[in-house]
């Protein structure tokens, strides 16, 4: 009893060391505790990945060979550390050669997979702009829009929108496990196919040809200029994010007008009109014609969707413009199609903060209508001299009249298999 008093009475006394003491106590614990719980959650990955090592090859057979673009600037330069600790354990238990290819520039990645050497798998270590760049690069060298080369996706990004659906992401211990869960998808080599967007800019010459692909999603209007300015409030720490809003929406600077005129081409399950035969390669042996007419002709349908070239006109004007494939929806299953959600037309301040919330939340943003396309053409009014941007992907590209061509189940990529 006289141990508690005295005790006590130490407390009351020295109130500011003593709560300091807690709350340090506090944080040695809980960091003890959450660095267990990491240990033995690879504990248990690494084992499971180590029975696929084990499986014995024909005397005939390689390895699996796999190629990882790692993105050593991505998420704060974090991205190395987070893979060697989280990723690289996993993979090489597993019986595979692991070729570790570090990007040192932006566009690097696309330029690798222009020259890529043979592999099994092409593994993106980084985030929406690492992935943007090598399905960018892979599609350019395709003659059928198609990827045949699996993807893997490591989010090791500051943004992942296609990987936090493919691997939910959360705390720091979740994380760990969608990084893990990532890692074995590509050693259990689960597959997926996902719809990509062909993006071509028109009426510029000098841009003509230069194609970009993306998974996700197309933005533009002022949330899309608060979002990328999110850097800029780093001082206020986790709450930059709402700060974000509250001193943006007095911002002239930002896209409050988004007018254009879009011109579009209804969702289509694939009928003959969209669907075209594939291309026979001269370099093909000789019986492999033959083999590839007969498989081939039963994937052309032969059913023609009247509706399928029948072009929709239309003028937008909003303050929100979001074009988003099924990939970033969550639902793989339904028709392949490009969802655009437009916004309303004009935001007084507390919506426009209110709202931007929201969509920090993870709740959805206020729609004034939305429109499903397969194909479709936007063609902004003509710009002051203010610079106004569009964010593919999540990387910046310059307000111009583009493209958007759906290419539904073009790509394929590792993920859990409870994915459907």
């Amino acid at each position: 009893m006289a141990f508690v008093i005295k005790f006590v009475k130490g407390v009351r006394n020295h109130w500011k060391k003593s709560t300091f003491a807690a709350i340090a106590l506090t944080y040695g614990v809980n960091y003890a505790k959450e660095y267990y719980e990491i240990q033995q959650l690879m504990r248990v990955y690494c084992k499971e990945a180590a029975e696929y090592g084990k499986i014995p090859l024909a005397t005939n057979e390689n390895p699996r060979h796999i190629t990882i673009l790692l993105n050593p600037n991505a998420n704060r330069r974090k991205a190395v550390k987070e893979y060697e600790k989280y990723c690289a354990p996993i993979l090489n238990v597993a019986g595979m050669y692991v070729d570790v290819i570090q990007t040192d520039a932006e566009g690097h990645a696309k330029t690798l997979m222009e020259n890529l050497e043979p592999t099994n798998a092409v593994i993106v270590a980084g985030g929406d702009g690492t992935l943007s760049e090598v399905i960018t690069g892979l599609m350019r060298k395709s003659d059928s829009n198609k990827v045949e080369l699996p993807i893997g996706l490591l989010p090791l990004g500051r943004t992942n929108t296609l990987g936090n659906i493919l691997f939910p992401c959360g705390d720091r211990l979740q994380k760990v496990h969608s990084l893990a869960d990532a890692s074995l998808a590509v050693i259990k080599e689960h597959l997926k196919p996902i719809d990509v967007m062909k993006i071509e800019v028109l009426q510029d010459e000098e841009l003509q040809g230069k194609v970009i692909y993306a998974v996700s999603s197309v933005k533009w209007g002022a949330y899309r200029d608060a979002q990328a300015r999110k850097d800029k409030y780093w001082y206020f720490g986790p709450l930059r994010n709402y700060a974000t809003y509250i001193f943006s929406g007095y911002k002239s600077s930002l896209s409050w007008n988004c007018n254009a005129n879009i011109n579009y081409t209804l969702p289509c399950e694939g009928c003959k009109n969209c669907v075209q035969p594939p291309k026979f390669l001269n370099k093909q042996r000789w019986y492999q014609r033959f083999l590839s007419n007969k498989t081939s002709t039963t994937d052309v349908p032969t059913t023609v969707n009247t509706f399928c070239k029948e072009v929709h006109e239309k003028y937008v004007s909003t303050s929100d413009f979001a074009l988003a494939t099924t990939n970033v929806l969550g639902n793989f299953s339904t028709t392949p199609q490009l969802t655009l959600n437009l916004g309303p037309n004009s935001l007084d301040y507390f919506d426009f903060v209110s709202e931007g919330w929201k969509s920090e939340r993870g709740q959805n943003r206020n729609v004034e209508e939305s429109i499903s396309a397969k194909e479709i053409e936007i063609k902004p009014d003509e710009l002051d001299e203010t610079e106004r941007w569009f964010s593919i992907d999540n990387e910046e590209f310059e307000v111009k009249p583009v493209k958007i061509t759906l290419l539904p189940k073009s790509v394929l990529i590792y993920c859990k298999e409870t994915v459907r």
